[in-house]
């Protein structure tokens, strides 16, 4: 018997990171959706007072890890290094902090608009060849559409009087 996954070549190790970069990302934006899905729905799985709070940490650390991104990527820049750079990759943590001290809805109105700036900047810089995998634009842009537009219902639906 013959299996036809068997007969396929094995997957170099730049396709293995970018397939597992897929995964992991796709992975990642399971709790803006399902948390915006819960949100909206009114859902008890997590108590309602808890859950915007939630997704909204969960926002802060993915937006600082996207700002360590840069900051490894400004590291490893060749010809380009430069301390802007790396003083520019603390921002999206300083950006998340400020948003988590921020009232609802605006603490999710901020978390979108610093993921809609970072992912902007992040496809201009792979654009510019300063992030070395050409791969990552697309990847960054689903991502930052997903995120952004969870974060925006959660906006719109955290600003709704809640009925009682």
């Amino acid at each position: 018997m013959h299996d036809d996954a068997s007969a396929a070549p094995p997957r170099s190790r730049a396709e293995q990171m970018v397939r597992a970069a897929w995964v992991l990302g796709l992975a990642g934006l399971v709790p803006f959706v399902v948390g915006a899905w819960l949100i909206v729905t009114g859902s008890e799985i997590i108590p309602l007072p808890d859950l915007p709070f939630v997704v909204l940490c969960y926002g802060a650390i993915i937006l600082s890890f996207l700002g360590g991104i840069r900051w490894g990527a400004a590291l490893n820049e060749r010809h380009r290094q430069s301390p802007t750079t790396l003083a520019q990759s603390v921002v999206p943590a300083l950006a998340a902090w400020v948003c988590a001290l921020l009232p609802s809805p605006w603490s999710f109105v901020g978390l979108a608009v610093a993921f809609a700036v970072q992912g902007v900047w992040d496809i201009a810089a792979i654009r510019a060849g300063r992030i070395a995998t050409p791969w990552f634009a697309q990847l960054r842009m689903v991502l930052t559409v997903g995120a952004v537009l969870s974060l925006a219902v959660i906006a719109y639906a955290s600003a709704q009087p809640v009925a009682y």
